[in-house]
């Protein structure tokens, strides 16, 4: 299904990298989805997981853009310039509208992590933060998970919804 199909009033878990494809402007049924968000159309729900990987993935592009690291290990490096981390901002300003909009915020719960994460990457053969999304939400009963990542075409738990316009 891609995600101008997700049925009205779904309950949806978001993947990081639809939020990703949509702020980029890769994917214009991500930022579909998120305009039905925002009008309640839809209620999203990032995990925890997800919001943590989103901040971090759009603070080292911050740091990127302004020519404070670049190439390998840019994390490590920027790691090293708290102060250049004192100054950046607009990555923070990109989650507090996603928050504007309405995203919701799913904690990852213990079970979710030790008990569901373990067991999908024992049966799919998932990466950790994707096992924890999808323990996430199968936990809270959520009708589709939304994702680009091809590895969730093979999950049974839940209805999955991918961009069909993003070809990378």
């Amino acid at each position: 299904m891609n995600l101008d199909d997700i049925p009205l009033a779904s309950l949806c878990v978001l993947d990081t990298n639809v939020l990703l494809y949509a702020e980029q402007a890769i994917s214009h049924q991500a930022q579909r989805l998120l305009r039905r968000c925002s009008t309640g159309d839809l209620t999203c729900i990032l995990p925890q997981t997800a919001w943590q990987e989103l901040t971090h993935r759009l603070m080292l592009a911050e740091a990127m853009m302004l020519g404070s690291v670049s190439g390998l290990n840019a994390a490590r490096k920027l790691a090293r310039q708290p102060e250049v981390i004192k100054k950046l901002g607009l990555y923070r300003d990109k989650i507090q509208s996603l928050v504007s909009l309405g995203l919701g915020f799913e904690p990852c719960l213990r079970e979710d992590f030790f008990d569901g994460a373990f067991h999908f990457q024992e049966k799919y053969g998932l990466l950790t933060n994707d096992s924890v999304i999808l323990s996430t939400a199968v936990r809270i009963g959520a009708d589709i998970l939304i994702s680009a990542d091809a590895v969730f075409q093979q999950v049974k738990e839940i209805s999955v919804a991918m961009p069909s316009d993003v070809h990378l």
